[in-house]
């Protein structure tokens, strides 16, 4: 990479680990120099880097933009509300009117409230759960932020491992071993908390609905991490899609097209245990992310958002696989519309690896910029796709023809 990003990067991490604030933006030496370490812009579907390269964005930030970057009537929103102030000494009316449009959207919610991140509303809806039911164990399947409950199964030094004592996981879509924790737990267990779509094959409306029958037979709370799922599986998030309603669900990122806004969300009965436990902070009611969250839901709500969303993926998960069945590669296309994504299905998982990294690095140095789950919004144009569905054919056949002469 030319001169800019690499002097940067060399400045940025003599003073900030890894060189960025989140562990999914660390730089992949195994992508190559092609992958850009900066971004300095972004316009709807697309981000420019510090040499201003170009890249169709199909990561769109790891989730948060749902629109495209500098969606007009979302950055027009926040400018307005600029005007009055962005944190007041009370509450703001947008604290209202933000809630009620997310409501409009996912109308199962009776009761919400406002948080930053994804991994504070997950643990915000943890909280409630052991508050309302008395019980202390939790069950979760799936990743839901850094806070030390949920971080148990990484190698991941300073959390407490006593929590192990109430803390359980299971692996997403794994029947058996839902029964089996209810089986062992039961009537301990305050709540079970999934991300109710793990972007890969899926397996959830099964397991899900194993879950809702589980936490039913033994008053336990069930908990829908839509941190990801909100918004972009469906309007309503994966209780619109999979027709499976939780007690409580956590949501975050889509929500205000890239803003920092979340919320944990739910019946009222179980929302009403705040008057028992205290969970607060002090820039949940900040307004700029509000105005933008109030903005979003009513793009989502009068615009074909998700329409064009599902339209776009399928074109890009068909353009998928038929340069695979062309190239002969060893893969083939999965995932849902919102993200399809190209999966190699060699027996050994490190070359698996190897050719996806391959893939990434080559599409970098064609100007695009490729996920694990490729991510569609509401500014890709269909010759987005087409442009990139024929930058992935030919590094697929440049990778298969490299892979015939070994």
């Amino acid at each position: 990479m030319s001169s800019k990003n690499t002097e940067h990067y060399k400045r940025a991490l003599k003073i900030i680990p890894w060189a960025t604030q989140t562990n999914a933006k660390k730089l992949q030496p195994q992508w190559g120099d092609s992958m850009p370490k900066f971004i300095d812009h972004a316009q709807g579907c697309r981000i420019w880097d510090l040499d201003n390269h170009e890249y169709i964005d199909f990561r769109c930030a790891l989730g948060p933009i749902i629109l495209g970057y500098q969606y007009p009537a979302v950055d027009s929103a926040v400018r307005e509300q600029l005007k009055k102030g962005v944190l007041y000494s009370m509450a703001s009316p947008l604290e209202l009117e933000a809630a009620e449009a997310v409501m409009q959207n996912v109308p199962w919610i009776e009761q919400i409230r406002f948080m930053k991140t994804g991994a504070d509303a997950c643990t915000a809806c943890t909280r409630l759960a052991r508050a309302y039911t008395g019980r202390e164990h939790i069950l979760t399947s799936g990743y839901h932020g850094y806070h030390d409950c949920f971080a148990l199964e990484w190698p991941n030094h300073g959390a407490p491992q006593v929590l192990r004592d109430t803390v359980h996981e299971i692996r997403y879509g794994d029947l058996d071993a839902v029964d089996l924790a209810f089986d062992l737990f039961h009537e301990q267990l305050a709540a079970v908390i999934v991300a109710p779509y793990e972007w890969n094959e899926d397996t959830g409306e099964k397991y899900l609905q194993r879950l809702r029958d589980k936490c039913d037979q033994y008053g336990t709370l069930l908990i829908f991490d839509e941190v990801l799922t909100g918004f972009r599986l469906a309007r309503g998030g994966a209780q619109e899609y999979y027709g499976i309603t939780p007690d409580l669900a956590a949501f975050a990122k889509a929500m205000a097209n890239g803003y920092p806004i979340s919320a944990f969300a739910g019946k009222r009965e179980f929302m009403q245990t705040l008057k028992k436990t205290i969970i607060t902070t002090t820039y949940a009611g900040e307004t700029l992310s509000l105005a933008a969250t109030k903005a979003t839901m009513g793009v989502m709500k009068t615009e074909p958002v998700h329409e064009h969303i599902n339209k776009l993926g399928r074109q890009l998960y068909d353009g998928f696989a038929e340069i695979i069945k062309e190239a002969d590669a060893p893969a083939y296309a999965a995932g849902l519309s919102p993200a399809p994504y190209i999966q190699f299905n060699l027996v050994d998982d490190e070359k698996n690896a190897a050719w996806q990294d391959r893939l990434f690095s080559e599409l970098f140095a064609m100007g695009i910029f490729p996920s694990e789950r490729w991510f569609i919004n509401y500014s890709h144009k269909p010759e987005d796709i087409d442009q990139t569905l024929d930058a992935v054919r030919r590094a697929m056949l440049k990778l298969t023809a490299k892979a015939q002469i070994k």
